[in-house]
């Protein structure tokens, strides 16, 4: 099956996990222990704690009797043992679990509002709890939780009748669109700078990923792992004859190539200029060389006339990726040496030199 430049980036770019938005990212501030678990995890800590100070603050200032203080330090106490409970769990990733947050802040609420005349003083928490909801998952998980805001908010008036189901009603499409536009909000914050992120680590012209991501992936290669380096034999050459957009339009079809061309655990990215850079995982060098050959055939069939040199250096526990990188860049050179359109193997001398080694002398215009 045919794959596009955008596809494969997209692939290359699956593990990296969605990044939060800024008012979500304020959980860094949060104490680390509480961030057990994840940004929503910490986040619903944040609501326990927050609606059990609420509860406590709030009996002060109402003249609670004495049944109704202790209903409410129980709510609250109950608040911070679940607060203590949430750190023992161990809490998966964007999991809808988490939405046991909103739910007993709403539970504490239908016990103050069955237990006490002083309820009605803390509906300003259940929008709170739909916040919560909003940032920290899909719009659509607001609708689970409604039902429950509707028992809690039932609980604290005093007469059940037309007039207070019609409330219900609009409270809950408020409630529920609240939900929605923060986390349509956070999911296009997520989005915008996914694509920020991507556009900053990808080469406009070739659609594969620039040094700076480069350099990022390097440093996650392992033993094992092979490390190529392409460099277009002659490309000064092609400009000066042909001009810069045809030298170009050479750059993006060799891109498309190698795009087309590498398994889906490989990676590719330009380093410079008509250099690029694979790294193929878990690869041996004469499956590298059988690699290079294939896509030596694929790249004739182009029709440019533009051949391609090619050095090749595997990651091992003595020679670490920018060890490994130097000495297929030295390699590469000697095949343009030896006469260009070839690949060469790093040898054990060339892996052990250090990323500082001078490239061998090559014709100018190589």
């Amino acid at each position: 099956m045919t794959t596009t430049p955008d596809d494969r980036r997209a692939r290359e770019r699956a593990h990296v996990p969605p990044e939060e938005p800024v008012i979500v990212r304020l959980m860094v501030h949060v104490p680390p222990r509480f961030r057990v678990g994840g940004h929503a995890a910490a986040g619903g800590r944040v609501l326990l704690l927050f609606s059990g100070a609420v509860v406590v603050i709030g009996a002060l200032f109402l003249g609670a009797s004495a049944h109704e203080l202790r209903v409410l330090a129980g709510t609250s106490a109950a608040m911070l043992v679940a607060v203590g409970l949430s750190l023992l769990v161990r809490w998966r990733p964007h999991s809808w679990a988490t939405l046991v947050f909103p739910v007993t802040v709403l539970a504490g609420l239908a016990v103050l509002g069955l237990t006490t005349h002083l309820a009605a003083a803390f509906v300003g928490l259940i929008p709170l709890c739909f916040v919560y909801v909003g940032l920290f998952h899909p719009g659509r998980a607001a609708l689970a939780v409604v039902p429950v805001a509707w028992a809690a908010y039932a609980s604290i008036v005093t007469v059940l009748d037309g007039r207070t189901a019609v409330r219900l009603v609009i409270y809950g499409v408020t409630w529920w669109a609240t939900a929605q536009i923060l986390a349509l909000t956070t999911a296009y914050q997520r989005d915008q700078y996914r694509r920020m992120r991507t556009d900053a680590r990808t080469d406009a012209l070739t659609s594969l990923a620039n040094r700076r991501d480069l350099d990022d992936r390097l440093g996650r290669a392992v033993p094992g792992d092979c490390i190529v380096i392409c460099d277009l034999d002659h490309f000064k050459r092609v400009n000066d004859t042909h001009g810069h957009p045809f030298g170009d339009l050479v750059l993006e079809k060799f891109g498309h190539a190698i795009d087309q061309h590498l398994r889906r655990r490989d990676y590719a990215a330009r380093y410079g200029g008509e250099e690029f850079v694979l790294i193929l995982s878990r690869t041996e060098t004469v499956q590298a060389m059988n690699i290079l050959r294939a896509l030596r055939t694929e790249w004739a069939e182009e029709g440019t006339g533009v051949t391609f040199s090619a050095g090749i250096a595997l990651v091992t526990a003595d020679t670490p990726p920018g060890s490994a990188l130097a000495a297929a860049d030295i390699a590469m050179y000697r095949a343009k040496q030896a006469g260009r359109d070839r690949f060469r193997i790093a040898t054990a001398a060339l892996d052990s030199r250090r990323p500082t080694t001078p490239r061998p002398e090559v014709p100018t215009g190589c």
